[in-house]
């Protein structure tokens, strides 16, 4: 479920909550009011009918004329009941024939009345010369329960329409305070893809500390990068010098009178190149997340590494057939040495062309390296994957271009496979999986 969704439910309850408290109270506080104030009209109704007049022989007489119109008039909805000295009994013509019961205390209560009537009736007690009035008024408060029952419903239903109006307004408001995360969510893509190093949009506060730390992991995780590509670079350029000068040295001719020693040296520069490789290879896959600076970007960073190409291996055509592609999450060095072993290698066998093919199918990257040369026999293709395996040793070369790749491929979940080119020569294919976050 989404935050706006909890935000826009927990809103709508509590707005209906609070209208179906508001509507009780309303309702319940006019009742009250309403209640008190007849209370005070039935007061005086039974204060008139005690000034009745009581004649010499001390009886009491009602005279229709002085009553209220309401009272003769049968269920008007006012009524009075007159009780002297508990003997004589007297009502109202209104009444008709029902019978009204006082009511115990000074408060006015509800009473079942005449045709389905709901009375509020309050009794008093007064006394005249030498007798004792119990008088009881009521009226119809029928017409106000009902008043008041659609006072309630009207309030619940204008606490509706406000609910569904403020659920809209605070949806509108929830969107533009979550526009600076759309934007957010932008620039993170933007970083993905390599295009900035930093996230740049102003935030809420809320968020803000966030995205500070983030651009502090990020800078951090980049000079991390940084140094260890940096150390790679300074220890490689440090050792091939002197695996150099050790390979010169091996091929003055004071050595041909050794050739033992010469071939057990020759043996063991070769497995130290291996070592070498190997440890420089292993510590650039383990630098962990690629940078997006760092990323590799064919449409930019093949074609530097085609005229090194050209210009080491003259005698031989590059053509580049690729479809145009986006910046890719893999680091660039890294592909980079995957082609150049590839392309170097074509390059050596090739008796004039060599090509390259790349492409994005179904979530997988594809390099295709091919040669016009002799290409390599189908029983001794699996050969070659070994580290330091060369099949002809005229070719100068150690051996470890394709043990390279070989491993750098798997690394990345990735295939390698040799086959016949339509050249004529051999065809290696490398399928890298894109990652998902890509």
């Amino acid at each position: 479920m989404s935050l706006t969704r909890r935000l826009d439910l927990g809103l709508l309850a509590s707005v209906l909550v609070v209208m179906l408290l508001l509507a009780h109270g309303s309702v319940a506080l006019f009742d009250y009011v309403l209640r008190d104030y007849l209370t005070e009209r039935l007061r005086e109704d039974a204060e008139s009918l005690a000034t009745l007049p009581v004649d010499r022989n001390d009886q009491v007489r009602i005279d229709p004329l002085r009553l209220r119109a309401s009272f003769n008039q049968v269920y008007s909805g006012q009524y009075f009941v007159i009780d002297i000295d508990d003997t004589i009994h007297l009502r109202s013509r209104s009444l008709w024939d029902h019978r009204l019961k006082p009511v115990e205390g000074d408060t006015a209560q509800i009473r079942e009345g005449p045709e389905n009537q709901s009375l509020l009736a309050w009794t008093g007690q007064y006394h005249r010369g030498q007798h004792h009035f119990t008088i009881t008024t009521a009226l119809d408060y029928s017409t106000v329960t009902r008043r008041l029952d659609w006072l309630r419903l009207c309030i619940w239903g204008l606490g509706g329409v406000m609910a569904i109006l403020l659920v809209f307004i605070q949806r509108r408001v929830i969107r533009l305070g979550l526009m600076p995360l759309e934007k957010l969510q932008r620039e993170l893509a933007q970083l993905h893809e390599g295009k900035r190093m930093a996230l740049e949009t102003r935030v809420p506060d809320e968020i803000a500390p966030f995205v500070e730390e983030l651009n502090h992991q990020l800078e951090r995780i980049e000079r991390v990068l940084n140094r260890s590509r940096d150390g790679i670079a300074n220890l490689g350029h440090a050792l091939k010098t002197p695996l150099s000068v050790m390979e010169t040295q091996l091929a003055r001719r004071e050595l041909e009178q050794f050739p033992d020693l010469r071939r057990s040296l020759q043996a063991r520069l070769d497995d130290i190149h291996r070592l070498v490789e190997k440890e420089l290879q292993r510590a650039r896959l383990d630098t962990g997340e690629v940078s997006a600076a760092a990323r590799f970007q064919p449409d930019s960073d093949v074609q530097p590494l085609l005229d090194t190409l050209r210009e080491i291996h003259t005698n031989v055509a590059f053509i580049n057939e690729s479809a145009p592609l986006p910046p890719l999450p893999w680091d660039r060095d890294e592909l980079l040495e995957i082609l150049g072993n590839l392309l170097d290698n074509a390059g050596k066998w090739a008796h004039g062309l060599a090509r390259l093919t790349m492409s994005c199918q179904e979530g997988r990257f594809m390099m295709l390296v091919e040669d016009d040369g002799p290409g390599i026999p189908l029983d001794q293709r699996s050969r070659v994957m070994g580290r330091g395996t060369r099949l002809d040793e005229q070719v100068t070369g150690h051996g470890l271009g394709l043990g390279i790749v070989e491993q750098i491929v798997h690394h990345h979940g990735g295939k390698i496979h040799l086959g016949e080119s339509n050249l004529g020569g051999l065809a290696v294919t490398v399928e890298l999986p894109v990652p998902l976050t890509a």
